[in-house]
Order: structure tokens, then sequence, then C-alpha cells
């Protein structure tokens, strides 16, 4: 079993994924104009595009091999996060959210924080192939008392 790393830093409820190279340019307000989708996209100059996810100050974290970002509603633990991450892969209730061009070393973080304070326990370094993805949000229940939501990367 892979032991996870979630982040739980977010009053505000939304996570960016900011390219590594411009977490010190970030200022913390860049994604006021996407919060008010669950899923968003902003451009940050000269550094390209920022994934913004969001809704509610949920912990989160990332699984690398089924390139989906998931936050936690509820559970006990997340022994078999992975392995119900890999049954949801093939659910047809998965909605198209955005389209978003990424690649390479990203920070999942707090989108409120002041990018030149943020650390690396603050953060989950992320690596992403480049290309160009559809985001896709699923809310899965393994079981009656397990709840998270799931955003997958998914190469057009």
């Amino acid at each position: 079993m892979v032991t996870l790393k979630w982040i739980d830093e977010t009053d505000f409820g939304y996570y960016a994924l900011c390219p590594e190279a411009g977490v010190a340019a970030w200022d913390g307000t860049e994604a006021l104009d996407a919060c008010s989708a669950y899923v968003g996209r902003v451009g940050l100059a000269g550094h390209g595009d920022v994934l913004v996810l969001g809704g509610e100050p949920l912990p989160a974290t990332y699984l690398d091999r089924q390139m989906t970002f998931v936050r936690w509603y509820a559970a006990v633990d997340d022994s078999g996060l992975e392995h119900a991450v890999d049954q949801a892969m093939g659910s047809d209730g998965w909605e198209d959210a955005i389209e978003i061009s990424l690649g390479g070393s990203y920070r999942l973080m707090d989108c409120l924080n002041d990018g030149e304070g943020v650390t690396e326990t603050d953060t989950i370094r992320i690596h992403i192939p480049q290309g160009r993805y559809l985001v896709q949000s699923l809310f899965i229940e393994p079981s009656s008392d397990e709840q998270f939501m799931l955003e997958r990367l998914v190469g057009l």
C-alpha cells in the first residue's frame, strides 16, 4: 500500500495546481475569477494555465498513476482509496468540466496562499506530461461511510 500525502491547508475551499516555476509569482488572488465553478482555469502570466479545484475546504491528494485529484469528504482512512478510484475509472458517470493545457512540474496548493510563503509541507509536488487534457469530475461512495470527489485528467 502506498502512503498518500494529503494537504488540508485551505479554509477557503479552493486549490490551485500552479506551475512550480510560477509559485513565487502567485499572489493568492489569481484564482478568484475561477472560484464560481467547481473546476476552473486561470492563466498565470508567463507560466501558462493553472487548474483550480474547489467548492469546500476538504483535504486533497493526487493519484499519479490514475492522473486523478481526490478530495476527502468522508472516510475513516484512505486504505481502500486507490482500489476505489481504479473501480471508478470505468464509470459512465464522469462529467466533463474544462479543457486545459498542462505539462511539467506543478504544486497543488491553497489557491489563496501567497506563493512566496508556500513551503514544501503546504503543497503536493505533481509532474504532468505535456499535453491538452479534459478534466472530468465524479463523486464516489465506495462504501456507506466513504465519500470522495474525483477530478481526473484525460489526454486529448
